[in-house]
């Protein structure tokens, strides 16, 4: 509900922003507009008869327009419902700027609004997934362990010959086996130790 005051008292003031007559503030419900009947009279062609209305709530001014044809503005901010107007706010009342002086009370979430909406966009923004939310390490803040070489995917056996060459590789002269002296079967194989027996006992004839 809007706060009653001591006749007379002034509660806030409407300053000009670029030069003209402050305005006192002596009512904590006025009305603008261009008729002379309204609380505060601004004589501009391009301000409607009831433009808008301003209320002085729980110490805090608030502004609402009364479709007017030019509109009322809040820091560049077309309004199109009752806001609160902190003396730092810029006020446009059709193309004409104003500020409110006065000295806001109330509560904390209204006068610091503006502070709040400042430390928001400073905050650098910083994508979280649940999990680093959570505390829990992931695959971006883990650190990498040392890279290995990477192994031939392919299965030994379908590896091919030029694939499993080794730096010590056997000299070509020693891959294979030379061919033999002889060619022999098993039969040939008994006639040669026959001989070699039949040698050995005629050295022993002999030496008797």
């Amino acid at each position: 509900m809007p706060m009653s005051s001591p006749q007379g008292k002034v509660l806030g003031i409407l300053k000009p922003i670029g030069g003209g007559d402050p305005i006192p503030l002596t009512k904590a419900e006025l009305l603008i507009g261009r008729r002379r009947s309204c609380d505060i009279s601004l004589d501009f062609n391009n301000i409607s008869g009831k433009h808008c209305q301003l209320r002085l709530i729980n110490s805090v001014w608030h502004v609402r327009d009364l479709g007017s044809t030019n509109g009322t503005s809040l820091n560049g901010l077309q309004l199109t419902s009752e806001h609160n107007v902190l003396p730092d706010d810029e006020l446009a009342i059709a193309t004409h700027l104003y500020k409110i002086d006065y000295e806001p009370g109330g509560p904390d979430s209204v006068l610091h609004k503006h502070g709040i909406v400042e430390e928001v966009a400073e905050e650098p923004s910083h994508r979280h997934s649940l999990l680093e939310l959570a505390g829990i390490d992931t695959d971006e803040t883990r650190p990498r362990p040392h890279s290995r070489p990477k192994s031939s995917s392919k299965p030994v056996e379908d590896l091919s010959a030029s694939d499993r060459k080794f730096d010590d590789e056997i000299p070509s002269e020693f891959q294979t086996a030379p061919p033999p002296l002889a060619n022999a079967d098993d039969e040939d194989f008994l006639k040669f130790i026959e001989e070699d027996v039949k040698k050995a006992s005629d050295k022993r004839e002999n030496r008797k």
